[in-house]
């Protein structure tokens, strides 16, 4: 069951999809948005802007007061977004959950290494919704991947465009490997929603029949979710280029994979395949370390 959400406010162009994102996943589960704003310091702006080793003088100090004057809209931003968007749906403002079953919203703002504060908050969340990094906001390119990492908590992301709905075909990218496993057990909810599941494996060296995917649709029988199981030859393609094929033929609306990271995080299902699919593909992506 999903009844938690943390949904971190950008004060930017990507709120309005995370939070319809959001939306979406929590209705069926009468869930809790916990609307999330981390204010970023200056000096942590400028530790992950580009090229802010180069400024000096005039140059250095105009690059100061503009990211502190970009902190200070994104707070204002963020904090309308949300009260906008709760009125928009007539979503209520609560502090602790409240009877009946609806979703509920509550918004923080707090101040210092965002990382760390996103990080602590989302350990104590059933799920974090998140979008893809477009361009720099002060925070560190791997927020991502450390998110995944250090929290132990799945992360949905978010498409590159509105959701029309995560209820028609989910996708589950399914490797014989525990991180897979764990990321299945986690979307249940999820899959649980779904109008059809499908179970692909990539075939690549022909060793994909004994381990494949028949094991995980009968798993899901058994949690009455009915799913078909596709196993997709590489036929040359790099295994990141089979998943999107897939996912493309069966109209899917959702993939759910696992991810590895013993060292870089990044280096996550099916090696750096997963890389490829979240900088490519257009689709929400539930992830799980």
């Amino acid at each position: 069951m999903i009844k938690l959400i943390l949904v971190p406010v950008g004060g930017s162009e990507s709120d309005p999809v995370v939070f319809e994102t959001a939306r979406v996943v929590a209705q069926p589960f009468a869930a809790h948005l916990d609307f999330f704003h981390v204010r970023v310091g200056v000096g942590e702006a400028a530790e992950h802007t580009p090229y802010m080793e180069f400024a000096r003088g005039e140059a250095l100090r105009n690059t100061m007061n503009l990211l502190s004057e970009e902190a200070r809209h994104r707070s204002v931003d963020g904090e309308r977004h949300v009260r906008d968007f709760c009125d928009q749906w007539r979503i209520p403002i609560v502090d602790m959950p409240a009877p009946g079953a609806t979703v509920s919203a509550s918004y923080t703002e707090e101040s210092g290494h965002a990382p760390r504060r996103l990080i602590a908050h989302a350990r104590h969340s059933d799920l974090v919704v998140m979008a893809r990094s477009t361009r720099a906001n002060g925070l560190p390119h791997d927020l991502l991947e450390s998110v995944l990492r250090q929290t132990g908590r799945p992360v949905l992301l978010t498409a590159t465009g509105q959701p029309a709905r995560l209820t028609g075909t989910m996708m589950v990218c399914w490797k014989d490997a525990p991180e897979p496993a764990r990321a299945l057990a986690a979307a249940l909810p999820l899959l649980g929603q779904a109008e059809r599941v499908v179970v692909v494996t990539v075939d690549e060296h022909g060793a994909a029949a004994a381990h494949g995917p028949e094991g995980v649709v009968r798993h899901l029988a058994w949690h009455g979710i009915r799913a078909d199981a596709l196993v997709v030859p590489a036929s040359g393609r790099t295994t990141a280029e089979a998943l999107e094929s897939a996912a493309q033929g069966c109209g899917a609306g959702l993939l759910v994979m696992g991810c590895y990271g013993q060292g870089r995080a990044h280096e996550i299902l099916f090696g750096s395949s997963t890389q490829a699919i979240i900088g490519k593909a257009e689709l929400p992506i539930f992830l799980l370390h």
